[in-house]
């Protein structure tokens, strides 16, 4: 009996030491893998590129991208010898870290004589 009893209390302890865990689910909005982003967003950088001497200023970073001796080169400040025009820049949206890769197209799409003056880039 002593037995009995010892191991009904024993189960009652196991029993109550029983707890309960409450699990929230939350739901979040599917999105696209990182290696195929959605339709239609894709713009991760804005730049102002500056034709009249082929720099490129990241806005939301403030690192500029300039060629120096036939290297891209960035700082978050361009070189004393360097001046730009404030006024003389174009805004580009891109999908790259690197604006520099299409510099050749910018080059000839926004030459630096003509005025472009804050002009977004025609798509």
């Amino acid at each position: 009996m002593k037995r009995l009893f010892i191991m009904v209390i024993i189960a009652f302890l196991f029993a109550s030491c029983v707890g309960v865990i409450e699990v929230q689910e939350t739901k979040t909005k599917p999105s696209p893998p990182p290696h195929a982003p959605a339709h239609g967003v894709r713009t991760k950088y804005q730049y102002r590129y500056y034709p009249s001497l082929g720099i490129y200023y990241d806005i939301n970073r403030g690192i500029y991208f300039y060629l120096e001796s036939g290297i891209w080169k960035s700082s978050n400040a361009l070189p004393s010898n360097i001046t730009i025009s404030l006024k003389d820049y174009v805004v580009l949206d891109l999908d790259t870290d690197k604006p520099y890769k299409y510099y050749n197209k910018h080059k000839k799409q926004y030459p630096s004589h003509s005025n472009n003056k804050n002009k977004k880039p025609k798509k």
